[in-house]
């Protein structure tokens, strides 16, 4: 499940998880970016144990802009994805709910792609286990603490074929994962 940030409380809750696990990482801690929408990945116990974040790409920072000017086309509608941390104790459990409001957020508000920096080993993980199509675009960039793959996520082609078996991971997750309702 998971809950977007609507209240200060929530809001706290997460920059706090964020900063825990990006601390840990050797991350660079930033915050929320104005014009995004932020999620709580809500666990089994029912405790908010991951963050993520989305925002239109018009919001993007400048940095971000220019490091996927000359990817993004007028065909595309893009978002940022940023900001998914999931504490120690939930890591196994809050991936793929990750993965899946990724998904079920680009097909709501007709997001045919997303951009993002991301982790190598996060980016070998969406391609192979979730088999979400992520190219990289550019080399390597050391990005707030740590190399990171400047990367285009094709997510119309996962919501466009659901059913299709590849994507099982989402269906199963799907049918048995209640969805706090993702505002506009």
């Amino acid at each position: 499940m998971y809950k977007q940030v609507e209240t200060v409380q929530e809001l706290a809750k997460f920059h706090e998880i964020k900063e825990t696990v990006w601390t840990s990482m050797g991350f660079e801690m930033e915050y929320a970016k104005e014009g995004s929408a932020q999620f709580l990945l809500i666990a089994e116990d029912g405790e908010a144990g991951g963050t993520f974040e989305m925002t239109p790409f018009s919001k993007s920072s400048a940095y971000m802009k220019s490091l996927f000017q000359d990817v993004v086309t007028e065909d595309m509608k893009v978002m940022e994805v940023d900001s998914l941390a999931v504490l120690p104790k939930y890591r196994g459990q809050l991936g793929q709910k990750g993965i899946c409001l990724m998904i079920d957020y680009a097909e709501k508000h007709g997001y045919t792609h997303a951009i993002g920096v991301a982790d190598p080993t996060f980016f070998k993980f969406i391609n192979k286990k979730y088999q979400i199509k992520a190219t990289q675009t550019k080399d390597i960039v050391f990005y707030k603490g740590a190399d990171a793959i400047p990367t285009l996520f094709h997510l119309k082609d996962v919501y466009d074929n659901k059913h299709d078996p590849k994507y099982s991971w989402y269906n199963s997750s799907s049918s048995n994962q209640v969805k706090v309702e993702v505002g506009g």
